[in-house]
């Protein structure tokens, strides 16, 4: 994709730098033509690097799952104290990234949305996009 859009050879830019490589897949990544791009490397990032985290939230929300972090159907939404005690407990657990991407794309795949939810990821001061600049 890189390439392509740079309209260069593959070859060229498998040979750059990592570090010019990676600034590059990022630049391209935040444009808006490839936002599913983008939004299906954080989820194979998530299953993949993270499947502990989401199994232990979907558990906590009695939420079947096939053991790879992968629901049939999202559910309506559990009560609020089930939501907020899930959330806590990965809290507890994991790092507040990866537990912010998770959520984050959680929230996002159901158009109807669980509002408990969102609102502790508006408002929750451990899960503020503030917090997470400056712990990264």
């Amino acid at each position: 994709m890189l390439a392509t859009r740079r309209k260069l050879r593959p070859v060229f830019v498998e040979r750059k730098p990592r570090d010019e490589k990676n600034q590059w897949m990022q630049e391209a990544l935040t444009r808006p033509a490839n936002a599913d791009l983008a939004l299906e490397i954080l989820q194979v990032w998530t299953l993949g690097n993270n499947l502990a985290m989401v199994a232990e939230f979907l558990d906590a929300l009695s939420i079947s799952h096939d053991g790879k972090g992968l629901i049939d159907q999202i559910p309506s939404e559990p009560s609020a104290e089930k939501v907020k005690s899930a959330v806590e407990t990965l809290l507890a657990h994991h790092g507040v990234f990866p537990i912010f991407v998770y959520l984050h794309l959680f929230a996002g795949m159901d158009e109807e949305g669980w509002p408990t939810l969102k609102d502790l990821l508006a408002t929750h001061p451990a899960l503020a996009p503030v917090t997470l600049a400056k712990a990264a």
